[in-house]
């Protein structure tokens, strides 16, 4: 847990970023690809404690995906270590233009599609088949623009050759799902050097590539408005002590600053930043 308490906010590798023009990109492409934002000592560290808390959970039945394509939902919740891949400097400059200043994690999970020889521990994953991971409303029509964007850590790198994310180009401007998962559609494959990071809306068409035996993981967020409920508690995987020493942004990305009042007696007011603000009036 000291590499997040003690790591600085900015490795320096994304600091020279353009912003201005990746979200114009991001917005008018809905994917981007940016390269170094872990370094191949970084990827090495996170591929090593994602292949052992594999091996946990198989080890102890938990859900982690089947055997052609693996999943740690919540990466983090049994292992502190893995806790700083829900924020990077750059992410944070992106989701505060795209959504805003209080933004929240909604979903982290870290996936590899790689065939295990020898198990046999399966149950349905989530990618399969054309979809998006956006918001919809009103009997499906695509909220817009979109609420969420995705990143994804490339631990290792993603190709061709080991089960890269295959997307439909500008398919996110639709606002609306795929009519058929599985259509028979032109794609591009979703392809980025190891450490870099790939941000994309939500809203774009895509669906996980074909297995191979070779490792690919990746470790996908999802960002959000505040007031968008998270998949899961997330405040209750982390021990008290760890989220109370806890940066503020890391609090922020975890909910507690967007907890609801318990009733009206507390407060009407859920944002903890503008509930202290009105309060100090």
């Amino acid at each position: 847990m000291s590499g997040l308490l003690n790591a600085k906010s900015d490795d320096g590798r994304a600091a020279d970023e353009d912003v201005d023009s990746l979200v114009a990109d991001l917005r008018t492409q809905g994917v981007v690809v940016v390269r170094d934002v872990l370094s191949a000592k970084e990827c090495d560290f996170y591929r090593g404690r994602l292949d052992r808390q594999l091996k946990e959970r198989i080890d102890s039945g938990s859900y982690c995906g089947n055997e052609t394509n693996q999943v740690l939902d919540n990466y983090f919740q049994t292992d502190q270590e893995l806790l700083p891949l829900i924020y990077q400097e750059l992410t944070d400059r992106v989701m505060r233009r795209m959504i805003d200043d209080d933004y929240v994690l909604i979903s982290p999970s870290a996936r590899n599609r790689r065939t295990l020889s020898g198990f046999e521990f399966g149950r349905k994953t989530s990618g399969v088949g054309w979809h998006t991971d956006s918001r919809f409303i009103g009997g499906g029509q695509g909220t817009k623009p979109s609420l969420c964007y995705m990143t994804i850590l490339c631990v290792d790198a993603f190709a061709k050759e080991n089960g890269a994310t295959h997307f439909i180009p500008n398919s996110h401007l639709r606002y609306q799902r795929p009519a058929d998962r599985d259509a028979d559609l032109d794609y591009n494959f979703l392809i980025a050097p190891q450490g870099a990071m790939v941000i994309f809306d939500t809203a774009l068409w895509h669906r996980i590539g074909d297995g191979t035996e070779k490792s690919r993981w990746g470790v996908f967020n999802t960002y959000g408005p505040w007031f968008m409920k998270p998949y899961h508690r997330f405040d209750e995987m982390v021990p008290r002590a760890t989220l109370d020493e806890m940066p503020p942004i890391f609090k922020q990305l975890l909910h507690l600053d967007s907890i609801p009042p318990k009733d009206h007696n507390e407060s009407m007011i859920t944002l903890r930043r503008v509930r202290a603000a009105v309060e100090g009036q």
